[in-house]
Protein backbone atom coordinates (compact mmCIF):
# COMPACT_ATOMS: atom_id res chain seq x y z
CA UNK A 1 0.00 0.00 0.00
CA UNK A 2 1.19 3.41 -1.11
CA UNK A 3 1.75 6.64 0.84
CA UNK A 4 -1.18 7.89 -1.41
CA UNK A 5 -3.57 4.67 -0.53
CA UNK A 6 -2.97 5.74 3.44
CA UNK A 7 -3.97 9.26 3.00
CA UNK A 8 -6.81 8.64 1.26
CA UNK A 9 -8.07 6.07 3.78
CA UNK A 10 -7.33 9.38 6.74
CA UNK A 11 -8.85 11.64 4.68
CA UNK A 12 -12.13 9.66 4.13
CA UNK A 13 -12.00 8.70 7.45
CA UNK A 14 -11.70 11.90 8.47
CA UNK A 15 -14.51 13.23 5.84
CA UNK A 16 -16.70 10.39 7.97
CA UNK A 17 -15.90 11.79 11.27
CA UNK A 18 -17.01 15.47 10.17
CA UNK A 19 -20.04 14.25 8.75
CA UNK A 20 -23.48 13.78 11.28
CA UNK A 21 -23.69 10.34 12.32
CA UNK A 22 -26.83 11.33 13.70
CA UNK A 23 -30.20 8.52 13.15
CA UNK A 24 -31.42 10.12 9.82
CA UNK A 25 -28.00 10.75 8.32
CA UNK A 26 -27.49 9.18 4.97
CA UNK A 27 -24.16 7.35 6.44
CA UNK A 28 -26.72 5.54 9.20
CA UNK A 29 -29.10 4.26 6.71
CA UNK A 30 -25.90 3.13 4.42
CA UNK A 31 -23.96 0.99 7.49
CA UNK A 32 -27.73 -0.33 8.32
CA UNK A 33 -28.50 -1.63 4.65
CA UNK A 34 -25.14 -2.95 4.52
CA UNK A 35 -25.98 -4.98 8.01
CA UNK A 36 -29.23 -6.20 6.75
CA UNK A 37 -27.57 -7.45 3.46
CA UNK A 38 -25.32 -9.50 5.62
CA UNK A 39 -27.77 -11.04 7.74
CA UNK A 40 -30.09 -11.63 4.99
CA UNK A 41 -26.99 -13.83 3.14
CA UNK A 42 -26.21 -15.70 6.12
CA UNK A 43 -29.44 -16.21 6.68
CA UNK A 44 -30.06 -17.61 3.06
CA UNK A 45 -26.80 -19.60 3.56
CA UNK A 46 -27.85 -21.27 6.60
CA UNK A 47 -31.06 -21.94 5.33
CA UNK A 48 -29.73 -23.83 2.30
CA UNK A 49 -27.30 -25.89 4.30
CA UNK A 50 -30.26 -26.70 5.95
CA UNK A 51 -31.79 -27.90 3.45
CA UNK A 52 -28.80 -29.48 1.88
CA UNK A 53 -28.43 -31.44 5.12
CA UNK A 54 -32.48 -32.18 5.17
CA UNK A 55 -31.87 -33.45 1.43
CA UNK A 56 -29.08 -35.82 2.25
CA UNK A 57 -30.84 -37.22 5.20
CA UNK A 58 -33.85 -37.74 3.30
CA UNK A 59 -31.71 -39.35 0.20
CA UNK A 60 -29.53 -41.93 3.39
CA UNK A 61 -32.64 -42.83 4.27
CA UNK A 62 -34.47 -44.06 1.27
CA UNK A 63 -31.00 -45.69 0.14
CA UNK A 64 -31.43 -47.47 3.65
CA UNK A 65 -34.62 -48.17 3.06
CA UNK A 66 -34.24 -49.41 -0.69
CA UNK A 67 -31.34 -51.67 1.09
CA UNK A 68 -33.46 -53.39 3.42
CA UNK A 69 -35.99 -54.12 0.94
CA UNK A 70 -33.67 -55.61 -1.22
CA UNK A 71 -32.21 -57.28 1.56
CA UNK A 72 -35.51 -59.26 2.61
CA UNK A 73 -36.72 -59.95 -0.45
CA UNK A 74 -33.53 -62.10 -1.66
CA UNK A 75 -34.19 -63.42 2.51
CA UNK A 76 -38.13 -64.43 1.18
CA UNK A 77 -36.98 -66.11 -1.69
CA UNK A 78 -34.22 -68.05 -0.37
CA UNK A 79 -37.03 -69.02 2.20
CA UNK A 80 -39.43 -69.85 -1.04
CA UNK A 81 -36.80 -71.77 -2.61
CA UNK A 82 -35.80 -74.06 0.98
CA UNK A 83 -39.91 -75.04 1.28
CA UNK A 84 -39.70 -75.65 -1.99
CA UNK A 85 -36.73 -78.12 -1.85
CA UNK A 86 -37.88 -79.31 1.75
CA UNK A 87 -42.26 -80.20 0.17
CA UNK A 88 -40.89 -82.76 -2.62
CA UNK A 89 -38.79 -84.67 0.14
CA UNK A 90 -41.74 -84.17 2.82
CA UNK A 91 -44.30 -85.68 0.48
CA UNK A 92 -41.78 -88.92 -1.09
CA UNK A 93 -42.06 -90.83 2.47
CA UNK A 94 -45.84 -90.12 2.26
CA UNK A 95 -46.17 -92.05 -1.17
Amino acid sequence: MGLRDKLRQASDYLRKLRLSLGPDSYFQYKRGRKLERKHTREQTEASARRKRAEADRGRETVERQRGYDERYTREREGDAAQEQTKRPEELEPDR
